[in-house]
């Protein structure tokens, strides 16, 4: 039998500038590694704002050394996805494995997390909908 040995979770900017934001994905966004995954985002997000004010409009997501995805991964992705859209920033889901695109569609959120915002149009500034992460992550339901 072989032992399945957990690849180490990470996520790094490949890309960014003022209007756009690459990020790679890499080991299983799970329940032990969600909290990291939120955490790291939201501060990408802040700090990105900090930067370049509240111009970003797309964040890139690449999933392409994705190993899993369980449903702690999905609410965590939601959580991200509801920040970003209250700011104006539209999420992109590239090379997905067949098991995360499944995941979506069964779930029915493949679209909602795809859909574009609207800048502007949300209450929060782009700021405040980011917030300060404060060391903890942010709650989702």
């Amino acid at each position: 039998m072989t032992r399945y040995q957990p690849t180490e979770f990470s996520v790094t900017v490949c890309a960014a500038d003022a209007r756009a934001l690459r990020v790679a994905v890499r080991g299983d966004l799970d329940y032990d590694s969600g909290d990291d995954f939120a955490l790291t985002m939201f501060d990408m997000l802040r700090e990105h704002a900090e930067e370049h004010g509240p111009t970003l409009r797309d964040l890139h997501l690449d999933w392409a050394e994705l190993n899993a995805f369980d449903s702690s991964g999905l609410s965590v992705l939601l959580g991200v996805r509801r920040r970003a859209h209250a700011a104006g920033i539209s999420l992109h889901l590239h090379h997905q494995p067949e098991f995360l695109a499944r995941m979506l569609h069964v779930t029915g959120v493949a679209d909602y997390l795809t859909q574009r915002a609207r800048p502007g149009a949300e209450p929060e500034s782009a700021s405040s909908a980011i917030g300060d992460s404060g060391g903890e992550a942010a709650p989702v339901s």
